[in-house]
């Protein structure tokens, strides 16, 4: 597997950071995963400028100064893509601090690496529509970390303690998914993926207060608006489930996966109608047959 680092491609194996570097130790990397798809038209890059975008506001957030533009950016990733001959897989890019000793808060010499890694679903073995089998979820113990404390806004490395602590906790426990609840007791989201549940013929679904603005969820926004279905960003009590009749996760990899319980709480049939319309659409628009496909799909 091939890498882009710093404008040149790379064997994977060196792809290499300090164990004393700042973004390893403190965990102050920025990063964005985003699908390669291949349809009737060609091979696409879902969402990029949407992703790209979301990446320069994490680096803001996080006081990151990031060497390269997007165009530059958007150039490298199909540099790789191509370089690796990804036709349905993933792409991951970072920007972190590439010190290689650095030990105190701040670091003193600011050197901003860029790393892509783009790699085929086939060489990691995964099977995609297993990602979106519908999820038998929990409601974790850990709370969303709070805005005031964290930007919970950036895709910053050190914020996933907090998915990482609730997804064990719910695999520990037998379910296959951690939800999330903020600090006022509101659902926030999942360890990876935001959420939507739908009463009657409306989708409702967490303001941004507290969780990741995802691109996944702002494709579902759209598709909402485009086609006329009802949606509500809102506060969404942990202890209002049961007046839900469906609901949905929505994300970069696993796209929109039905929850099919939380807790005790079970949803039939599962997918619900309304999770269904939705499904049918993304996939309408990751196959270039939906009038929003122009606007995330970029094709190299």
């Amino acid at each position: 597997m091939i890498a882009w680092i710093n404008g040149s491609l790379t064997p994977i194996h060196n792809a290499k950071v300090s164990l004393l570097s700042h973004s390893f130790s403190r965990g102050t990397a920025i990063f964005e995963v985003l699908e390669i798809v291949t349809n009737k038209n060609g091979t696409a890059l879902l969402g990029l400028h949407q992703h790209c975008q979301r990446f320069f506001n994490s680096a803001r957030a996080m006081h990151i100064n990031i060497p390269y533009n997007e165009n530059e950016i958007k150039e490298a990733i199909v540099t790789c893509a191509k370089a690796n001959s990804v036709a349905n897989g993933l792409v991951k890019f970072f920007a972190y601090f590439d010190d290689d000793i650095e030990l105190t808060i701040i670091p003193h010499l600011p050197k901003v690496s860029l790393a892509i890694f783009c790699i085929d679903y086939a060489h990691l073995h995964i099977n995609i529509e297993e990602l979106s089998q519908p999820s038998r979820a929990c409601i974790s113990s850990y709370k969303k970390l709070d805005p005031y404390t964290v930007p919970v806004h950036a895709k910053v490395a050190g914020n996933y303690v907090n998915s990482y602590l609730a997804q064990m906790e719910a695999q520990q426990k037998g379910f296959t998914d951690a939800i999330l609840v903020d600090t006022q007791g509101n659902i926030a989201e999942a360890a990876t993926a935001n959420i939507f549940f739908v009463r009657g013929q409306s989708l409702y679904t967490p303001t941004l207060r507290s969780i990741m603005p995802g691109i996944t969820r702002m494709i579902v926004l759209d598709i909402a608006m485009h086609d006329s279905i009802s949606v509500h960003e809102c506060d969404i009590p942990a202890d209002s489930i049961r007046e839900y009749s469906e609901a949905f996760f929505s994300g970069s990899v696993n796209v929109i996966q039905p929850i099919e319980s939380i807790n005790e709480i079970t949803f039939r049939p599962v997918p619900g109608a309304i999770t269904h319309i939705i499904q049918d659409k993304v996939a309408a628009i990751i196959h270039g047959n939906h009038p929003l496909s122009d606007k995330y799909l970029y094709y190299f």
